[in-house]
């Protein structure tokens, strides 16, 4: 029988490795808001499982600012001791650093760069307004003031209107070498490995890797800057070739399987919550609103492009602009194909209608015959679907309107190889 006080001893001597135990988070690559939430996680673990401290092996080239600083945030108001050991940071990942209570630099590592930068999908990118700058500077100041560190310095990395003599000229942000930054009170140490490093910072030499969890890594890929708007694009695309089809299909099913992946990414990382699920999806409601019930371009029409636009900001925050446009560019691309490639299909009978099918529409003597034949719709006609006059089936389009399957219409005009039809009252 197995006594209590063995699992007495058992639980201390666990108990006893995790309190001498430095847990290592890892950030590279480009900072966003997936990052962030790893960090979010790590920390909170680090913290449930009584590790003696958590270290940051930081090489990053920079990223989303909002992300930045959730990572900023949650190291600073972490109970545990922290260390950033420094391979590369630059731009947001300088904000990181300058978190920990210690920070130490590798061999050949930088720190600084953080000049925020507008990236737009028609100009080459430039530094931001002086309000982002000033926006950011502040934040740069509260956390060097928190570690007690260089205020100005950590200005400087940010404003390059702050010119620090023999490092930065006015008109560029400060960077620093692992020297300097060392010999200037940036960083406090320089160290040869992370073993080291983890030795000069009085931190416990046994370590556990907190891996990025696989549901990070996807929501990363998701929601990239080259992934999210192909997504998006194809997600709107799908729908709207749905939309003018009859029955329910490929495209629908594409639209929305790429919608739910466009989503996954976000909801995963708490970039996407019910608010822009919503909108995005009312957005959506408004325009079919606008195409089928009241034709022309009005209130329906914007409402739905601002709720749509409102959930992509909210989502993708300054990144958004760029994320629509890259959709808009990829969505018009897909259209182009359907002219191109897929005019003898039914998917793309509304959206090529006379120049498509011209090849294989019947001649147009006996279309012109069918103007005032009263006839039933075999499908649904959004607007585009078939009609039965007679025994003859013929594929037609509304004026705009949607005309249920079954309901009795009329062919008001013949344009060459379209047969234009209205809803027959009475």
């Amino acid at each position: 029988m197995v006594k209590p006080r063995f699992f007495l001893s058992l639980f201390i001597l666990i108990w006893g490795w995790a309190l001498a135990t430095s847990y290592v988070v890892q950030i590279e690559g480009a900072i966003d808001p997936p990052l962030a939430a790893y960090v979010e996680d790590a920390l909170a673990r680090a913290e449930r499982e009584g590790a003696s401290g958590v270290v940051f092996w930081i090489d990053t080239p920079g990223g989303r600012v909002d992300a930045a600083m959730r990572i900023s945030d949650a190291i600073l108001s972490s109970p545990l001791p922290t260390l950033a050991v420094v391979k590369n940071a630059f731009s947001a990942g300088a904000l990181i650093a300058l978190s920990a209570e210690q920070v130490a630099m590798l061999p050949g590592s930088e720190i600084g760069a953080a000049l925020p930068i507008l990236v737009t999908p028609v100009t080459e990118p430039k530094a931001a307004d002086r309000k982002v700058i000033s926006a950011l500077k502040a934040k740069f100041r509260a956390v060097a003031e928190a570690r007690g560190r260089p205020v100005r310095l950590a200005e400087a990395m940010v404003d390059p209107e702050i010119e620090v003599e023999g490092l930065a000229g006015k008109g560029e942000p400060l960077t620093l070498t692992a020297a300097k930054a060392v010999e200037l009170g940036v960083a406090d140490f320089e160290a040869a490995s992370l073993r080291e490093a983890l030795e000069q910072a009085g931190f416990a030499s046994e370590t556990v890797m907190l891996e990025v969890p696989t549901r990070i890594e996807v929501a990363r890929f998701l929601t990239s800057m080259y992934v999210a708007p192909i997504l998006l694009a194809l997600g709107l695309l799908g729908l709207i070739v749905e939309f003018f089809t009859p029955g329910f299909g490929a495209p629908g099913l594409l639209g929305l399987l790429a919608l739910a992946l466009y989503f996954a990414g976000g909801v995963l990382t708490g970039m996407s919550g019910v608010l822009e699920v919503t909108l995005f999806l009312g957005g959506i409601a408004l325009l079919l609103v606008e195409m089928f019930l009241i034709p022309g371009f009005g209130v329906a029409g914007v409402a739905g492009f601002v709720a749509i636009g409102t959930s992509i900001y909210l989502t993708f925050g300054d990144q958004a602009l760029m994320v629509g446009a890259i959709a808009v560019v990829a969505g018009a691309l897909g259209l182009v194909l359907v002219f191109r490639y897929l005019p003898r299909t039914r998917a793309a009978h509304a959206l090529v209608l006379e120049g498509a099918i011209g090849e294989q529409a019947p001649p147009r003597e006996r279309l012109e015959a069918l103007v005032g034949a009263i006839g039933t719709a075999v499908t649904d006609l959004r607007p585009a679907g078939t009609a039965r006059f007679g025994e003859r089936k013929v594929d037609v389009v509304s004026e705009g309107e949607f005309i249920p399957r079954g309901e009795t219409v009329r062919v008001v005009e013949v344009e060459g190889a379209r047969v234009v039809v209205r809803k027959e009252e009475g």
